[in-house]
C-alpha cells in the first residue's frame, strides 16, 4: 500500500508543477516552489467494522500533513499527504493527492499579504477501521481558505477541505487546517 501511494504522489508532484506554470524554465523564473507542513483538526465519517461496528460513525481527532508544491500570481498546487488516526474512535486514514486552489485577489498577488482563495482537491485514500476494515479508493472535493505572507519566504495558511470518498466505508473527510509553507 505505501508503495501505491508513494507512486501516487510523485505523479501528482510532477502534475503540480505543471500546472502551477507553462514549463519548468516558467516556474524557476516568475512562480515560487514551496514545501510546507500542515495541522488539523479532522472530522471523519466512516463505518467502523462489519458486525459490531457502527455505520456512518463520525470520528475527530488531529491530522498531520506534509505539502509540496508551487504558485504564481493566480494560481497554487500543491501535493498533500494527510496522515489521521483517532484512537477513541479506532478510525485511521492516509491521503495522497493534489489540490489546485485560484487566489480570488490575485491582482495584488506582489502588494497584498492576505490572499484568499477556493480550490478543488482530488486523491487516493486508504482507510482502516477495528483492525477490521481495510478500504482503499479515490477522494474529490474542494476547499476554501486564505493565505497571509509573514515574511518573504514564509506563508501561513488556513482553510476549510472537504473531500467525498470512493469506497462505501468511507463516506467523508473534513479537515480544517493550519499550514506553515517555506517559499524557495
Amino acid at each position: 500500500m505505501f508503495k501505491r501511494l508513494t507512486a501516487i504522489a510523485l505523479v501528482l508532484g510532477m502534475g503540480s508543477f505543471a500546472i502551477a506554470g507553462d514549463n519548468v524554465r516558467k516556474i524557476s523564473e516568475e512562480s515560487e516552489v514551496f514545501v510546507g507542513v500542515e495541522l488539523g483538526a479532522a472530522l471523519i465519517q466512516g463505518d467502523t467494522g462489519t458486525v459490531l461496528g457502527e455505520k456512518n460513525h463520525d470520528g475527530s481527532g488531529v491530522s498531520i500533513g506534509l505539502r509540496l508544491g508551487a504558485q504564481n500570481a493566480m494560481w497554487r498546487s500543491m501535493v498533500v499527504f494527510d496522515y489521521f488516526n483517532s484512537d477513541s474512535d479506532d478510525q485511521t486514514y492516509e491521503r495522497v493527492g493534489i489540490q489546485v486552489d485560484y487566489y480570488i485577489m490575485a491582482s495584488s498577488f506582489n502588494t497584498t499579504t492576505f490572499r484568499p482563495y477556493i480550490g478543488i482537491n482530488g486523491g487516493y485514500a486508504n482507510y482502516e477501521s477495528t483492525g477490521i476494515l481495510d478500504a482503499n479508493g479515490f477522494t474529490y472535493g474542494g476547499q476554501v481558505g486564505f493565505t497571509a505572507a509573514v515574511y518573504s519566504n514564509i506563508d501561513f495558511d488556513v482553510a476549510y477541505r472537504h473531500a467525498f470518498a470512493g469506497p462505501d466505508e468511507l463516506d467523508h473527510i473534513g479537515n480544517v487546517v493550519f499550514g506553515v509553507n517555506y517559499l524557495y
